[in-house]
């Protein structure tokens, strides 16, 4: 459930600013934060945000690991025991991060997509010689075949790791379709089809999370830098008011065919009654 969210403005810049060049080689400014939000059933409510920091001299910026780990040992030192399992793309295989969420209590389901890595190699290895096949299963049209082995090791980590290997085989337009997909697990027991029902709805922090973010709530814009992670904070809690509000108060919201698009217009056209009007807009205001 982690993925970093950019924010930026032209031109204007503060010490708490990360950098990069672009290809015309000028410096960009920007701000970038990693997220953690629920996946799966509505409402999809985020947990909590982490800014990364610029480093000093000839140093790389933070990275969305390192802004990871403090976002899973802050949420947990918050909130106790906030999820279960983390659900995490290719960037997050690594092993302090998987360290970081073993000792906080917590599982791992992590995409695997690179094939130079040393863990992609054995356990392609043991899948071409037949082992670790598993019965195949079908969900909607597709049919997924089953590839599924623990016991791996990567370099630095303690705990034993499971991979597992889909092929999703339909049809489209009359033409046979397929796509292959590898996961990194840490749990040992979970059938392969909840693992893949959790790596697919890894996509809900994109499609229900950062599009609702950057759409709706202008989140990919800086507004101001010397409060950026208040204001960045000020929009998550209204994104999750809102689905709360929805998800949980409403009734039969969902199913309704009402987009949530619809519900921020009435929303926004209510807070635009004239008594209110005065209170947004006053002069200094």
């Amino acid at each position: 459930m982690e993925r970093s969210q950019k924010l930026t403005q032209s031109g204007i810049f503060c010490p708490d600013c990360l950098t990069r060049k672009n290809r015309a080689g000028k410096t960009e400014y920007f701000h970038r934060s990693v997220v953690c939000m629920t996946v799966g059933k509505a409402p999809h409510v985020i947990l909590g945000q982490e800014m990364l920091k610029p480093r000093d001299g000839a140093e790389k910026d933070e990275g969305e690991l390192t802004g990871g780990k403090r976002l899973i040992e802050r949420l947990r030192k918050r909130h106790g025991h906030f999820a279960d399992v983390i659900v995490a793309d290719a960037l997050y295989l690594n092993a302090p991060f998987i360290n970081t969420i073993k000792e906080n209590g917590l599982e791992a389901v992590i995409r695997l997509k690179d094939e130079k890595r040393l863990i992609f190699q054995d356990a392609e290895g043991f899948f071409k010689r037949g082992e670790g096949k598993k019965r195949s299963f079908q969900r909607g049209k597709k049919t997924v075949e089953v590839w599924d082995i623990p016991g791996f090791e990567i370099e630095n980590c303690p705990y034993r790791l499971r991979v597992v290997k889909y092929h999703e085989m339909w049809l489209e337009n009359g033409k046979e379709a397929e796509r292959w997909m590898w996961l990194v697990t840490t749990l040992e027991q979970t059938a392969p089809e909840i693992l893949w029902e959790m790596m697919n709805r890894r996509w809900d922090i994109e499609e229900n999370g950062f599009h609702q973010l950057k759409t709706y709530y202008h989140a990919k814009h800086c507004y101001c830098h010397a409060a950026v992670e208040v204001i960045f904070t000020l929009m998550i809690i209204g994104f999750n008011m809102r689905e709360l509000y929805l998800y949980r108060r409403v009734r039969k919201f969902e199913g309704s065919r009402i987009t949530r698009k619809s519900v921020s217009r009435m929303f926004r056209d209510e807070l635009l009654t004239e008594k209110v009007k005065q209170i947004l807009y006053q002069k200094g205001g």
